[in-house]
C-alpha cells in the first residue's frame, strides 16, 4: 500500500499561476495610467512657491492667477477647476482645500 501523495505544487502549476497573475496585473495597471493628477501637481507647486516666497522674502507666482507676496499671503481668492476636482484658494494666509 504505497500511497504516492505529493504535497505542494509542481513547476508547471507554479508557472501557470505566475502567468495568470502577471496577466491580471498588466490589465489592471493599464487602466490606472489614465488618472488625472493635475490637482496634486498644482498643490505641490503651490506649497513650494508659498514656502519659497516666505523664505526669500520676495513675490512668487504659481500660475492660474495665484501669486504670493513676501509674507506668503495669497493675492486673490479663487476656485480652480481640474477635471473632476476643485481646488479652493482662500484669501489671507493662502489655505487650500480641494474637493
Amino acid at each position: 500500500m504505497l500511497a504516492n501523495k505529493t504535497k505542494g505544487f509542481s513547476m508547471l502549476e507554479m508557472l501557470a499561476s505566475l502567468v495568470l497573475i502577471s496577466g491580471l496585473m498588466l490589465v489592471s495597471l493599464r487602466n490606472t495610467n489614465n488618472l488625472n493628477l493635475d490637482h496634486y501637481y498644482f498643490l505641490n507647486e503651490y506649497l513650494e512657491k508659498q514656502s519659497r516666497a516666505m523664505l526669500n522674502k520676495e513675490d512668487e507666482s504659481v500660475g492660474y492667477g495665484v501669486s504670493f507676496n513676501s509674507m506668503g499671503r495669497v493675492n486673490q481668492a479663487r476656485t480652480i477647476e481640474f477635471n473632476n476636482h476643485s481646488v479652493i484658494v482662500h484669501l489671507g494666509n493662502g489655505y487650500v482645500t480641494y474637493e
